[in-house]
């Protein structure tokens, strides 16, 4: 017996996929080693927060490695679907059912880690150890920051539409 067709879940994964690919298209900040600092990861943590981590996984994952195709950065899309789609599942499963202080700031630290870690092997592979120890201060900036916007966001659009939260898909 197969599941049937989720419209509200394919629809705010492509809204939420959308919002992603924006905020990582539309600033990019050049790092050493062909890389780049983007927005994107804000995006996935409130992905993740306000709709859970199925959501947060592809919307995170496509919408991230499309930007690194439509931009030029090609050869990161197949680790930026990776790393930003455990990114957004690992966020949004840490906040499953109850987004209480605590676990957003254990979510919004493993959030950084990921993305540190991530292309840090990333790195490794397409630039070499040299290359990927370069990319380490800019993958902090924007892990980091994913957290520092994402968290403050959904705090502040829960607090303005609290009905939000009836949008959570559990995992």
């Amino acid at each position: 017996m197969s599941r049937p067709v989720d419209v509200r879940r394919i629809t705010l994964t492509a809204l939420m996929a959308a919002l992603i690919f924006v905020l990582t298209r539309t600033v990019q900040i050049a790092t050493p080693a062909q890389g780049y600092i983007h927005l994107g990861d804000a995006g996935i943590v409130f992905a993740a927060l306000a709709f859970g981590p199925g959501v947060a996984a592809v919307a995170g994952g496509l919408g991230t490695a499309l930007a690194d195709i439509t931009s030029g950065y090609m050869q990161w899309a197949l680790f930026s679907f990776l790393v930003h789609g455990i990114q957004g599942w690992i966020v949004g499963a840490i906040i499953n059912r109850e987004a209480n202080t605590g676990k957003m700031i254990l979510a919004a630290v493993l959030s950084a880690l990921i993305v540190i870690g991530g292309y840090f092997v990333a790195g490794m592979i397409l630039v070499g150890i040299g290359g990927a120890v370069s990319e380490l201060l800019p993958n902090m900036i924007q892990g980091i920051s994913g957290g520092l916007v994402g968290v403050p966001l959904y705090l502040a659009v829960r607090r303005a539409y609290p009905t939000i939260s009836r949008y959570k898909m559990q995992v």
